[in-house]
C-alpha cells in the first residue's frame, strides 16, 4: 500500500472520530431524558440529559462538515429540511406514542432507534478501508 492510500485512508477514518464519539451522546441522553420524566425525578435532571442528546446531534454535524468539505453548507441544508419534515411529523406520531408507551418506553423506543443509527459510522470506522477498496471509489 502506497504512502498515499495510508493517508487517505487514515483521513477518512478519522473523519468519522468526531460522530463515533458523539454518536452515543443521543441515545444515552433519550434513555435519561425519558425514565427521569417517567418518574418525575427533579426537572433539571431531564433538562441536562437533553443536552447530551443536542451535543450528540452537534457532533453529527461537526462530521457532516468534515466529510462534505467543499458542499458543506448543502449537506447541512438538506439535513435541515429532512430534520424540519421530522420535526412537522413527530408531533403526529408523538402523542399517541406517549399516551401508549409512557415518557421512559416511549423515549427508550427512540433511543433504541437511535442505538440501531449509531452503529453505522462504527461500521464504517471498522470496514471503510474494505469498502473503498472493494467499490473502488475515487476521492479528490
Amino acid at each position: 500500500m502506497s504512502s498515499k492510500t495510508t493517508n487517505v485512508t487514515k483521513c477518512f477514518r478519522y473523519r468519522l472520530l468526531p460522530i463515533v464519539l458523539g454518536i452515543p451522546l443521543l441515545p444515552i441522553g433519550l434513555f435519561v431524558y425519558g425514565w427521569t420524566a417517567e418518574y418525575k425525578v427533579h426537572w433539571i435532571v431531564p433538562i441536562i440529559f437533553t443536552g447530551f442528546s443536542g451535543a450528540g446531534l452537534i457532533f453529527s454535524f461537526i462530521y457532516m462538515i468534515d466529510a462534505f468539505t467543499t458542499y458543506a453548507a448543502s449537506a447541512l441544508a438538506a439535513t435541515s429540511v429532512i430534520r424540519s419534515i421530522v420535526g412537522g411529523c413527530l408531533p403526529i406520531a408523538g402523542l399517541p406514542l406517549y399516551s401508549a408507551l409512557g415518557y421512559g418506553w416511549g423515549n427508550s423506543l427512540l433511543g433504541f432507534i437511535a442505538i440501531v443509527v449509531s452503529i453505522a459510522p462504527l461500521l464504517f470506522w471498522r470496514y471503510g478501508e474494505t469498502l473503498r477498496k472493494k467499490y473502488d471509489v475515487q476521492f479528490d
